[in-house]
């Protein structure tokens, strides 16, 4: 019924885009949000892939799935609201009139705290007007063959990982494309090689498990392996940032 004004409303281009927020917004507000803000936080996103980033559930379907009381889920919406997380778009049944399910859209993370130095190049001189202002060329270019070198060695790495079990660069290829997609949104919160270890490690998850079942799409099989590596990363850090 509102397919082309759903359609219209997708917040991100892809289910890895919209992981890589939620990881990212629930990092950035850990001492603003509840458990149970979290917990609604995470049905939401399961239920905005088919258009990606919108949810169209009722209070009472939230409520059921994470185990609370309506009342709770309204105050846990209302927080994730007031933390430009989610946007609500109120619908009204067109027959009989009224309130139906709310339609949530979840918002891409956006960036902050950047400054000139860690900017592409072309972006830090037009945020700038003159000279003084504008960073060394020489620090731009450590930054850069720096950052160049990290991902080399990354890609080595992947390419090293998936050659013990099979030579596949295409698969390769995806793999590191998935992993990248992952963790774009990551970067300075985690360690490189933090996220590197674990991007590998589900390299060998995903392999591994192949020798005792048969799994059809080893790209896809690896993106959820990944995704729930990074949950826990996640909730290890929550856990010991939380107040006792």
């Amino acid at each position: 019924m509102y397919t082309k004004e759903v359609s219209k409303m997708a917040s991100f281009r892809s289910v890895d885009e919209l992981n890589g927020a939620i990881r990212t917004h629930i990092y950035r507000n850990k001492s603003d949000l509840t458990p149970a803000a979290i917990e609604v936080l995470k049905v939401l996103s399961r239920h905005a892939v088919k258009t990606l980033g919108v949810a169209y559930l009722k209070l009472a379907t939230i409520a059921e799935l994470i185990g609370k009381h309506r009342v709770t889920v309204i105050r846990s919406i209302k927080r994730l609201i007031n933390l430009g997380i989610i946007r609500k778009e109120i619908k009204y049944r067109p027959v009989s009139g009224g309130n139906g399910a709310n339609m949530y859209v979840i918002l891409p993370a956006v960036k902050t705290d950047v400054t000139p130095s860690v900017l592409p190049r072309q972006a830090a001189e037009k945020s700038t007007e003159t000279k003084a202002e504008v960073p060394k060329r020489k620090d731009e270019a450590v930054i850069s063959q720096s950052e160049n070198k990290l991902l080399h060695n990354t890609y080595s790495a992947f390419k090293s990982a998936v050659n013990t079990f099979v030579s596949d660069r295409k698969l390769t290829n995806k793999l590191y494309g998935i992993y990248l997609a992952h963790t774009s949104y990551l970067k300075g919160v985690y360690a490189a090689e933090s996220l590197q270890e674990i991007g590998l490690e589900a390299v060998r998850q995903t392999f591994i498990t192949t020798k005792r079942k048969a799994i059809r799409n080893l790209a896809g099989y690896y993106n959820g392996v990944l995704d729930r590596m990074l949950d826990r990363l996640y909730a290890a850090r929550f856990d010991s940032l939380t107040p006792r």
